[in-house]
């Protein structure tokens, strides 16, 4: 097992400096910027903690957490850039549904600073397991968010005309398919409690595992991003649809 959690702690960072030069050859950085600043963010943290490890002691293992709560709040403004970033250019740039998708993207924006209040509020405790709850409660919410996020494109692909072939496609499918298996960590760690420490750890680093290496797919495929005809849902159906979510959001 400590083979494994090594491998997952290891191997997907370097898959993801293939992901940061292949972003940088193909000009990514250009039509993805906040992914790319993602990207270059998860591996520059994962070189701070990986250096941390080699000297941290019992009596500073407070020094790593710290740093380890500090990048989970970044990462997770990150993502949200990322989620941003994506919905704008996979949907409404595509969708007469703009006013109604930003209010499910404000929805979702509310979700995280709730958490990030809760988080907040944990770390006036300076204790290792109070940070570690606000770091899961954190971790939750923007899972449940990106899992959101995902099933939005996933509802309007055809409508859209949505190419799964896109690279901006693959980085969300990356990010939903990574916040689905965290939602079922969460579901065994609250089940189990803490007997399932080790495989929830494992869990999560399989998840950005498997990210990785969908976004590592993407980048070596042709990006086939169409270009929005009008075809997909007839104007009806739209319409339909524009009301539900309408009535979704209390509108």
């Amino acid at each position: 097992m400590l083979f494994l959690r090594y491998y997952l702690w290891l191997v997907p960072h370097v898959l993801l400096g293939i992901v940061v030069i292949v972003s940088l050859r193909k000009r990514l950085y250009q039509t993805l910027p906040a992914f790319f600043a993602f990207a270059v963010f998860q591996l520059v943290q994962f070189l701070v903690l990986f250096t941390v490890t080699k000297f941290v002691t019992p009596s500073s293992i407070h020094i790593y957490v710290w740093l380890l709560t500090c990048g989970a709040l970044i990462g997770v403004l990150l993502q949200l850039a990322v989620l941003y970033e994506l919905v704008r250019t996979v949907i409404l740039s595509r969708t007469s549904l703009q006013r109604v998708l930003r209010l499910l993207f404000a929805f979702a924006l509310a979700i995280l600073v709730l958490a990030s209040a809760a988080t907040s509020g944990s770390l006036r405790d300076v204790g290792r397991e109070r940070i570690m709850n606000g770091f899961e409660i954190l971790d939750f919410s923007n899972n449940l968010v990106l899992a959101g996020m995902l099933v939005v494109i996933l509802l309007f692909s055809r409508a859209l005309n949505i190419s799964w072939r896109s690279r901006a496609t693959g980085v969300a499918l990356g990010f939903g398919t990574s916040a689905c298996i965290g939602l079922a960590a969460a579901a065994v760690r609250s089940g189990l409690g803490e007997s399932a420490f080790v495989g929830v750890d494992v869990m999560q680093m399989a998840a950005f595992h498997v990210s990785v290496v969908i976004w590592i797919v993407y980048l070596f495929l042709p990006d086939r991003t169409p270009a929005f005809a009008g075809t997909g849902l007839a104007k009806s159906e739209i319409q339909f649809w524009e009301q539900e979510l309408q009535r979704m959001t209390g509108q």
